[in-house]
């Protein structure tokens, strides 16, 4: 086994093993001595692979923003309108009950660490949208002259809001009634037609 082999086996083992520790307790709860020994690795191995225990949410949620990215990308071959109206209604269907504890200690480390600004900077969905957005205009789909930055960060924004709604509710939220409302009005704000 070469060394990085081991090393992203490492990797996994602790996002594994602390994705269990976090589903049986509270994040708050879970120390890195719990989760090394749970692992079977040493306190250096964990900091080689994170900062701290906060670095493991928030490389979840990165996680998640891959496997929306890759869905995007997979819908390449789909109607312009479709692939838009998958973009908005992606966490509708992401968002199940066994990864509600994912998002909720992926907020607490974006308030406990300084690297929310980071985050929300690189958010996968943002680039997403303002990439959708300018092709919408460029296919005559949406009005010419919308702004795509405001309609990006208010879109998103949006999106966030309804997810850390979801996540504070405990799931009880209708993410598909909501998202489809925000599909509606969008489109009734940007259309063409």
């Amino acid at each position: 086994m070469d060394k990085n082999t081991g090393s992203t086996d490492t990797r996994k083992l602790l996002l594994d093993v602390s994705t269990k520790l976090f589903n049986e307790k509270d994040f708050d709860d879970v120390s890195v001595n719990e989760i090394c020994r749970a692992a079977g690795v040493t306190k250096g191995s964990f900091y080689h692979h994170f900062d701290s225990k906060y670095d493991i949410p928030i490389q979840q949620y990165r996680e998640i923003q891959d496997a929306f990215y890759s869905d995007y990308l997979n819908s390449a071959d789909l109607p312009f309108n479709e692939r838009f109206y998958r973009v908005i209604m992606w966490y509708s269907d992401y968002c199940t009950m066994d990864k509600l504890n994912i998002f909720k200690n992926y907020y607490k480390a974006l308030l406990a660490t300084d690297k929310s600004r980071l985050m929300r900077r690189t958010d996968m969905i943002t680039r997403v949208l303002a990439e959708l957005l300018a092709q919408g205009v460029m296919l005559d789909v949406f009005r010419r002259n919308i702004n795509i930055s405001f309609i990006t960060e208010t879109v998103t924004r949006f999106i966030f809001s309804l997810v850390l709604d979801w996540t504070i509710f405990e799931g009880s939220i209708d993410l598909r009634k909501e998202l489809a409302y925000l599909y509606r009005n969008t489109l009734s704000m940007i259309t063409t037609s």
